[in-house]
């Protein structure tokens, strides 16, 4: 049974044991606080767990030989003296040079100095790294690389080609966080691809990318390997010099299976950036790219399958589809759901697609890192809230992160081009363009906007670059449409049948370029063969199970024949046909077309069917749009008060909308309300802005507008007595309906007949 002094020193070695365990959690805590604070390495904290785990044996034995002050007086005192020297008398001795050795003031200097040994070293070793000494040096630090590089990713190689896209893209998004490197972007790799005269579908090799790297000036390349283990994978990644192929820098990491490869990326990709220069801080702010993406490897390769779709195909309508896949596999992959987002917009696609993919990424976006998080608020108050102040904060957010960071200067430049102001619009995309010349999007959103801005010479270079450097069926059609504005008809038409040969299977691009070719018969009067046109889009569309975009395309045919032919009774008999053929209840509220529906009513007298149609939209529409709509609604008065006959409030209530990029639209329709108001004059000033007003995509606006405007502003000046001006426009809108179909030939014949009137009058 143990004696008193032996209960005394095990209550005491407890206690001691609990204020060591304590004592030891605080320091791992402060410990962890500076390597976090000061971007110290991620070893520092075992580290210092080792050294304290070192510490605890030390200090157990010190509180053991000290920590009862000794054996009592009174044991002491009665001990037997031993004759000779015993075994317990060899122990005494040992326990009294333990006792001169663990002392309370060794063991607390020997725990201080071991804290300091661990200052010395990491210090040494931040220091060793930003100077770049040594091994364990940067490359920024070295030297051998500058901050924000552009590097090339080359394709990693695997059996499976799928899986090596999958790894390549994951390395994409997880190197394309970095702020010590840029990545080169896919369309700049596809224009060094022609350059080098290979197939726009060439693999990008490590060879092939160093080959591009060498003659675009790019100082190295990402690449690397993906090899099978058994059941799992190792995989490699190394970045080597440009020009010799010196391994700068490279990293491994093994998976025990497929579901485990996201997170070898993740370690082989922040081993890489490491040895790059990037700060510890930089590299624990980053998600791990299982979380920045999906846990799924499944949705994964469809994502990377759309990205190849959309960048390296031009292929949108394909990407949108694998996109879809990819977020059926994973509800929760919100990268997936803003791109997609952004997919149906810049399409103009169903807007109730839109709305739900945009409100699903801003749902999941806390999985997202801090910049991609940024980009999806962005696309969900620009798609759901409304609210362009904070689609540029979000962005501004972006840039305060990387000041060049193209995406997000280019999309502020979109935002105030939503507005209409081109100024701030041009600024912003042409800093974007500066930032990342080799993107073809920024180089055709300057041209379009130098257009908008009747900046000709300006942007005839711009398209001329841009139709050197891009094959994209998009871009043509923004090409066409200036054509158009230049008033080269003939070229127009020829980009947009180019269109349809070169791209048959991009149904996007071939339908706005048939939508094009209908536009440039209605021009010219040719109404039955545009009508025609616009009807079978509309079947195509229905034979797809598009049916919204059917509606869509038989409700423009129907008021194509309000507008230009001014026929009632056909416009309401083919409004009615249209919607027997599809049930507006059957699509999603959203893409119900009821604003289309009412303005036709409204505008053919049948009033009471308008108002209906308008009141059923707003009701329609999603609690969660209201606040960002309401805004919109004094177009639908606008629109109520001009049918009834009260165009001066129309006018009042229009003018109070918020403005969007078709200035000529504006003033064509206050042109129109100035008219019926008997206000001539404004009438007229209002038609003759319309007709000069750039707008890089006005062949849409003009395909009914235009020569109408033309005749108008004949019979107005003719009213007031100005024949020089009536002649001019009546011999315009005769010019452009020469080959009118015969049901509009009256009003050919009535301005000829004028026109010949007003020239036998001036001699």
């Amino acid at each position: 049974m143990p004696n008193l002094a032996d209960r005394v020193r095990n209550h005491r070695l407890f206690g001691v044991l609990a204020v060591y365990l304590g004592a030891s959690w605080l320091i791992l805590q402060v410990v962890d606080i500076v390597k976090q604070n000061l971007g110290l390495p991620d070893w520092v904290f075992p580290f210092a767990l080792l050294l304290l785990l070192i510490g605890l044996p030390i200090i157990l034995a010190t509180a053991f030989l000290h920590g009862t002050g000794g054996a009592p007086e009174t044991a002491r005192s009665v001990a037997p003296v031993a004759a000779e020297p015993s075994r317990d008398a060899g122990r005494s001795e040992l326990e009294e040079t333990g006792r001169r050795l663990l002392t309370w003031r060794n063991a607390l200097l020997g725990g201080g100095l071991a804290f300091l040994f661990l200052a010395v070293v990491t210090g040494g070793f931040m220091y060793m790294r930003s100077a770049g000494i040594g091994p364990v040096g940067s490359l920024v630090a070295k030297g051998v690389l500058e901050e924000r590089s552009r590097v090339v990713l080359a394709e990693f190689e695997a059996a499976d080609s799928l899986l090596a896209r999958t790894v390549t893209e994951s390395f994409r998004v997880d190197l394309a966080q970095s702020p010590v490197v840029d990545l080169v972007e896919p369309d700049s790799i596809a224009n060094g691809l022609a350059r080098m005269n290979r197939p726009e579908d060439t693999s990008l090799s490590e060879q092939t990318a160093r080959e591009l790297a060498v003659r675009d000036g790019y100082p190295a390349v990402v690449a690397g390997e993906l090899a099978p283990v058994g059941t799992g994978y190792v995989l490699t990644a190394r970045l080597v010099a440009a020009d010799d192929g010196a391994v700068l820098a490279s990293a491994r990491a093994s998976a025990r299976d497929a579901a485990a490869l996201l997170d070898a990326i993740d370690d082989v990709s922040a081993k890489l950036r490491e040895q790059i220069g990037e700060s510890y801080t930089s590299l624990r702010e980053t998600p791990s790219l299982a979380h920045v993406t999906t846990g799924s490897l499944d949705a994964l390769k469809k994502y990377t399958q759309a990205q190849d779709a959309r960048h390296r195909d031009g292929n949108p309508e394909a990407a949108a589809r694998l996109l879809e896949e990819a977020v059926a596999i994973d509800s929760t992959f919100a990268l997936a759901w803003r791109d997609l987002a952004t997919i149906l917009s810049n399409q103009s696609e169903s807007w109730a697609r839109q709305v739900d993919a945009s409100e699903r990424a801003y749902r999941f976006r806390d999985r997202l890192s801090e910049r991609e998080r940024y980009l999806v608020e962005a696309n969900y108050y620009q798609e759901v809230a409304d609210e362009p102040r904070k689609v540029i904060e979000s962005y501004e957010a972006m840039l305060r992160l990387d000041s060049t960071d193209a995406q997000a200067l280019n999309n502020i430049g979109y935002t105030y081009y939503r507005q209409a102001d081109w100024e701030n619009a041009l600024a912003w995309y042409g800093r974007a363009h500066e930032a990342d010349p080799d993107v073809a999007m920024h180089l055709a959103n300057v041209a379009t906007t130098r257009a908008n801005l009747g900046d000709y010479a300006a942007a005839d270079s711009l398209y001329a670059e841009l139709d050197s450097v891009s094959d994209n069926p998009d871009w043509d059609l923004w090409r066409a449409g200036y054509r158009w504005q230049k008033g080269d008809e003939t070229g127009a038409r020829e980009i947009l049948e180019e269109v349809l040969r070169e791209h048959p299977n991009r149904q996007g691009a071939t339908t706005r370029a048939r939508g094009g070719l209908a536009a440039l018969d209605l021009v010219r009067g040719r109404l039955a063969r545009a009508t025609a046109a616009m009807e079978g889009q509309a079947d195509r569309a229905a034979d797809a199970g598009a049916d919204a975009i059917a509606l869509r395309m038989s409700l423009a045919a129907a008021a194509w024949r309000l507008e230009v032919a001014r026929d009632t009774a056909g416009a309401l008999a083919a409004l009615d046909a249209a919607l027997a053929r599809v049930d507006v209840d059957s699509l999603p509220a959203l893409d119900r077309p009821w604003f289309e529906i009412a303005g036709l009513l409204l505008e053919a007298g049948e009033i009471e069917r308008g108002r209906e149609a308008l009141e059923r939209m707003w009701r329609e529409v999603p609690d969660l749009l209201k606040p960002g709509q309401e805004k919109y609604r004094a177009g639908e008065l606008a629109m109520v008060s001009a049918a009834e006959g009260r165009p001066l409030e129309a006018l009042e209530a229009f003018r109070t909308l918020p403005p969007w990029p078709c200035v000529p639209c504006r003033q064509r329709i206050e042109a129109r309300l100035l008219d019926e108001a008997g206000r001539a004059d404004s009438a007229v000033a209002y038609y003759e802005r319309y007709l000069v007003e750039p707008w890089n995509h006005r062949i849409w606006n003009d395909a009914s507008w235009l020569a109408p405007t033309h005749e108008r502003l004949g019979q107005l000046y003719d009213e007031r007595g100005d024949l020089e001006a009536a002649a001019l426009h009546f011999a315009r809108f005769v010019e452009l309906w020469e080959d009118a179909d015969p049901e509009l030939q009256p009003r050919v014949q009535a301005a000829k007949t004028r026109l010949e009137a007003i020239l036998r009058e001036r001699g």
